[in-house]
């Protein structure tokens, strides 16, 4: 899930089709519900909201920003206040269509012990 902040609507949807184009989810300020409602009904299924997005109950893994600086000074204050991991946050200037999509993907990594298998990894497997 990532949080998308912007204060224009144009922002918001490019957010929103780069967090779909990797298939995730987006996490909206309940405030953007106008924008939300003009969406079709496949697409606001893909976005949830939170009243107060600051809160440790609003569970999210990103945040994209768009806005001036003083925006970004004002929501890094507020993710360091959170409980919980550390969030990253990408900002960009209104506008900027330049979202960068690999700083949003989230890698997992699945490790094997063969040695409980005496170091044969063919004893692992099932036929």
């Amino acid at each position: 899930t990532v949080l998308c902040l912007a204060e224009r609507a144009d922002d918001r949807l490019l957010q929103l089709a780069a967090v779909l184009a990797l298939g995730g989810h987006a996490l909206w300020p309940a405030a953007d519900g106008a924008v939300l409602a003009r969406l079709p009904p496949a697409l606001r299924a893909r976005v949830d909201t939170a009243a107060d997005w600051s809160r440790d109950e609003a569970r999210f893994d990103a945040v994209l920003l768009h806005g001036d600086a003083a925006r970004r000074l004002e929501v890094l204050a507020r993710l360091a206040e959170r409980a919980g991991p550390l969030v990253l946050l990408h900002a960009y200037d209104a506008g900027d269509e330049a979202i960068a999509l690999e700083r949003l993907v989230v890698e997992r990594s699945l490790s094997i012990n063969t040695a409980a298998a005496g170091g044969n990894a063919s004893l692992m497997t099932i036929d």
